[in-house]
């Protein structure tokens, strides 16, 4: 029985390779394939209690290691130790710690000559000239098949691999993310719903910003200012993991609400398991992140039936130019997001525009048509025991 073994790249955040990933699974099982699917992750990791949690034990692999440095070396000697048509996909590997692991596996993995998937879920910049030198003998020396989740993240990465087999939007769960008659919010939203608010929902990490992937939720104070200013009464909720020390990025996010007289319409939560929760009771999403790869916050909001207002730039721009291309704007533009917020929330259209853009959600980030296309480009298809069902299924 042929598998397709998986790596994670970084087992203690929680975004959306992760719940890609999750995604991905839950694919295999409803073509009951699962045997053919294989996840390393670290013991006691985020990402083992996400899919433990998620019911997804069965095709993960736990290894003991103290940090993901000493992981993916273990993980990559159990690889070694498999047949060597099994393929190898290395989820977003791109830490620079990861690097000379990779370099030093390579050998093995050519010789074996098994097959090598690398996914790009980011667009593996570096701070530095030594650290793009780096990422670029790691590509060469694996020469992996690429795979990336944008045109956007694409055209980045051609620096370090030319040879990119697929764009794959990544998908949603249409069951789990869709607008739902609720009438108990989270216990954390009760004040702000009370208050008579409208919810602008951000979920997005907290990170530093100037950064290769900056997440520009520093745009979000002004947002609020013009909007308080207009006569808008909105609460802006950012929901996130933050890895700084003493979660310095939350705490300047909170103090710049304070300095511009905003605090107590800004909230930061922690980042949660249960995110469809919050997106029931939003009014709209914002996200203003200009790099992001993806954007997997616009498929969810949309899903959910809820209007989003994004970057023109970067995947969040290439999604929503197929979805809502009047929802876009310069990210650094507040007093236009502040307008397309205002007239999202009072124009009679909006409805129908929603509506068109979860119909080409449902047709491109679907969980079946994404698990299809990776057994395609991985090869499972025509090596797994239940083509036939596999086809009916499809």
């Amino acid at each position: 029985m042929h598998k397709l073994l998986i790596l994670p790249g970084d087992c203690d955040v929680l975004g959306g390779t992760v719940i890609t990933l999750a995604l991905l699974i839950q694919g295999f099982e409803k073509f009951n394939v699962s045997e053919s699917l294989c996840v390393l992750v670290r013991t006691g990791s985020i990402i083992e209690k996400y899919l433990h949690q998620d019911g997804q034990k069965a095709c993960v692999k736990s290894i003991s290691a103290k940090n993901q440095v000493e992981f993916c070396t273990k993980a990559l000697q159990w690889v070694s130790q498999q047949p060597s048509d099994y393929p190898l996909l290395l989820d977003n590997c791109n830490h620079r710690f990861l690097q000379l692991v990779l370099v030093r596996a390579s050998p093995r993995l050519r010789l074996n000559g098994r097959p090598v998937f690398y996914f790009f879920h980011d667009l593996s910049l570096s701070y530095n000239y030594g650290g793009y030198l780096l990422r670029k003998l790691t590509f060469v020396c694996l020469a992996p098949f690429s795979i990336c989740n944008s045109h956007f993240t694409a055209k980045h990465v051609r620096q370090f691999r030319s040879d990119i087999r697929a764009i794959m939007y990544q998908p949603v769960d249409l069951t789990r993310f869709q607008r739902q008659v609720v009438s108990n919010p989270p216990s954390d939203l009760k004040p702000i719903l009370e208050s008579g608010a409208k919810i602008i929902l951000t979920p997005s990490r907290l990170n530093k910003p100037g950064g290769v992937n900056d997440k520009n939720l520093r745009s979000l104070i002004p947002l609020l200012v013009q909007l308080r200013a207009s006569g808008h009464h909105f609460h802006c909720v950012v929901i996130g993991q933050d890895l700084s020390p003493g979660q310095i990025h939350t705490q300047e996010l909170l103090k710049s609400a304070k300095n511009a007289d905003v605090a107590d319409y800004f909230t930061v939560l922690p980042p949660t398991f249960a995110i469809e929760d919050y997106y029931n009771f939003a009014d709209i999403v914002v996200t203003l992140a200009p790099r992001e790869p993806f954007g997997r916050t616009v498929v969810e909001a949309i899903a959910c039936g809820v209007p989003i207002v994004g970057s023109c730039t970067g995947g969040i721009g290439e999604i929503l130019s197929h979805l809502a291309p009047e929802w876009m704007v310069n990210p650094n533009d507040t007093l236009a997001a502040a307008q397309i917020i205002i007239r999202i929330i009072n124009d009679a259209n909006t409805p129908k525009v929603l509506a068109k853009a979860k119909s080409w959600v449902e047709e491109n980030c679907t969980i079946d048509k994404y698990t299809q296309t990776m057994m395609a480009i991985t090869g499972l298809v025509p090596l797994i025991s239940k083509q036939k069902e596999f086809n009916r299924m499809s």
